[in-house]
């Protein structure tokens, strides 16, 4: 209640009751000793007595409480001013420190005054019980840990819901399948991530359900590991295939793709493997004749060649030429184009 208002309505209060009391009760007086002193008063006078003394110690009551409440808005609004300056440092990665004189304001500006990047030098005994359970949170996923973040209902973008399920792939990579399952749900580094590690180990029927996750970058990591696998669980070369058609591979990719797979593969499989792909990509040429000459294979490779354009595959017409010259260089030389 407004002071003003208080005094006001108290007023009319004691007004209007010794009025009542003197002109309808009795407009007699009634003495009384007080410490020795003797008073003689109205009784009119004497009924409002205690409401004017009440009135007086609520007033101050009143008077002594605002002021405090005013002092403390007044430190609110200081240290607020504060939190914005020290928000202001911690968005230009220059935190700065600040004296909160409020005890509820102290406990989130202490973050602040630490820079949100580094949560290392923030002494959380001093800190708001909430933001010290978000800092257990981020300091733990940071460590390699795994969370349970479900009930914080952060989006699939935010950068520890990413570093969590990364976490987790690492420490349980057996649930890369799960992950692609749910791939809605999943930020796109994690479902790379997953499809990678998925394709270190999954057997053909597997990875043909994931198909559109594969792409070269995958397919060549999926390469990279085939000494992993025992011969029941190789891959054909007729899913490489599938996966190779559909990322639209350059001639690069082909050659690239050739020395992968030399070293898992027979001549036969992989010279048959790569006239499929000429026939349907022209693209794949050079990499047929690369695969012919880490065979050894060059008269096939010279037959090849004959028949194209005087002006085209020139790396590789000169270096059929110095293989006939005696000169053996070697043949990751036609690589460096890529």
């Amino acid at each position: 209640m407004h002071l003003k208002r208080y005094t006001l309505a108290s007023v009319i209060m004691i007004a209007l009751v010794g009025t009542y009391v003197y002109q309808m009760v009795s407009q007699s007086e009634y003495a009384l000793d007080l410490l020795g002193v003797h008073v003689t008063l109205p009784i009119a006078v004497w009924v409002i007595l205690p409401m004017v003394l009440l009135f007086l110690a609520s007033f101050l009551h009143m008077l002594y409480y605002g002021f405090k409440a005013y002092l403390r808005r007044k430190r609110v609004t200081k240290d607020i001013e504060k939190l914005a300056d020290a928000l202001y440092w911690d968005v230009l990665k220059a935190p700065k420190k600040h004296h909160y004189m409020d005890k509820r304001v102290k406990p989130v500006g202490v973050v602040l005054d630490s820079g949100c990047d580094d949560f290392t030098k923030v002494d959380k005994k001093l800190c708001h019980e909430r933001i010290r359970d978000a800092i257990d949170i981020i300091t733990a996923v940071k460590h390699g840990e795994v969370v349970d973040l479900g009930k914080l209902k952060l989006d699939k973008t935010n950068p520890y819901m990413i570093q969590n399920a990364l976490n987790l792939l690492k420490q349980e990579p057996q649930r890369a399948e799960e992950i692609l399952r749910k791939v809605e749900s999943y930020d796109q580094s994690v479902a790379k991530e997953a499809i990678r590690i998925f394709v270190e180990s999954a057997g053909e029927q597997q990875i043909e359900k994931y198909l559109d996750f594969v792409d070269k970058e995958i397919l060549m990591h999926m390469l990279d590991t085939l000494e992993k696998r025992d011969e029941k669980n190789k891959i054909t070369l007729s899913l490489i295939e599938k996966i190779v058609m559909k990322n639209n591979p350059s001639d690069c990719d082909y050659m690239v793709l050739s020395r992968k797979l030399i070293k898992h593969y027979t001549p036969h499989e992989l010279l048959a493997f790569f006239e499929k792909l000429v026939a349907r990509d022209e693209k794949a040429f050079k990499a047929y004749i690369f695969t012919l000459i880490e065979f050894e294979m060059l008269d096939k490779a010279n037959e090849l060649m004959q028949d194209t354009q005087r002006g085209e595959y020139l790396d590789f017409k000169a270096y059929l030429d110095l293989r006939k010259a005696g000169k053996h260089y070697p043949i990751d030389l036609l690589l460096k184009q890529c």
